[in-house]
């Protein structure tokens, strides 16, 4: 029983610290951030410009007769959460990138002289962009509302689509977190990263449904997270049903974070 205590002991502590480690790299990363207004440009402006530009001309487009698919919802309605999804998705790459500018910069070295968890440099950098994430989910649902998007749920589905979106970007920037560790190279990353992020937006029902698709297209759309991101938001907004979609995105957050997660973490240790 003791010896149990004592090594449980132990293994908390490292945990703690873990956490704690986490929390500092954080706050050191969204410091950087505040001195550096200028990085803030892509992930916090830039969205909002292309949901204003993408609901300008898409949405003047359903005036013609394209229908959103779905019974009892306008086609803005319809365009505006897979706009949202979409720029989450295009943020992403982000976290990658900026894990290569610091290992590039030298700051991986001096996080190893320290006695600090190496997997807290992974988490911190997830932590500080979740915030980005959620910044930029609100702002875009506050500037959508003019544009024609209704959140008939009210507040609390206001904080479940901000939810949803951070852990969609999450999701994704633990892959690219993976894929620029892998390429190890800022320059030819920062070429790479957007075209998966760009293919995935497209290649789903983010903009039309599924059935509206090129047919090679819809076996992709079908299960592609994007998809069913966009419908968990579409339902979140509504109050409609929230099951099957919800299932397939928790299965894919799951599979996103875990499996190219234990990847980054595996790289990040061999390269650091």
């Amino acid at each position: 029983m003791t010896i149990a205590i004592a090594t449980e002991a132990p293994t908390a502590a490292i945990r703690l610290r873990a956490v704690r480690d986490s929390g500092l790299i954080a706050g050191r990363n969204l410091r950087v951030l505040r001195k550096n207004p200028g990085r803030m440009l892509y992930p916090l402006v830039q969205p909002l410009i292309l949901l204003v530009m993408q609901v300008s001309v898409f949405g003047n487009l359903a005036l013609a007769g394209h229908a959103s698919g779905t019974v009892g919802m306008s086609y803005r309605e319809f365009l505006i959460p897979g706009i949202i999804i979409q720029n989450a998705a295009l943020t992403a790459p982000t976290t990658g990138l900026a894990l290569l500018r610091d290992a590039g910069s030298g700051l991986a070295d001096r996080f190893r002289s320290l006695p600090v968890s190496r997997a807290a440099v992974l988490a911190g950098r997830l932590g500080s962009d979740a915030v980005v994430f959620t910044v930029q989910a609100m702002l875009l649902l506050l500037v959508a509302a003019p544009l024609g998007f209704r959140v008939h749920t009210g507040l609390p589905g206001m904080l479940a689509i901000t939810g949803v979106t951070v852990v969609f970007g999450l999701s994704v920037a633990v892959l690219s977190a993976w894929l620029a560790l892998l390429i190890n190279d800022a320059e030819t990353a920062e070429r790479t990263l957007y075209f998966p992020a760009i293919a995935i937006a497209f290649i789903s029902s983010a903009f039309v449904p599924v059935g509206y698709l090129a047919g090679w297209m819809q076996p992709i759309a079908r299960v592609n997270p994007v998809t069913g991101a966009a419908a968990v938001i579409r339902s979140m907004a509504t109050g409609g049903g929230l099951a099957v979609p919800l299932l397939e995105l928790a299965c894919w957050g799951v599979f996103l974070f875990l499996v190219p997660g234990f990847l980054a973490a595996r790289r990040w240790q061999s390269q650091n």
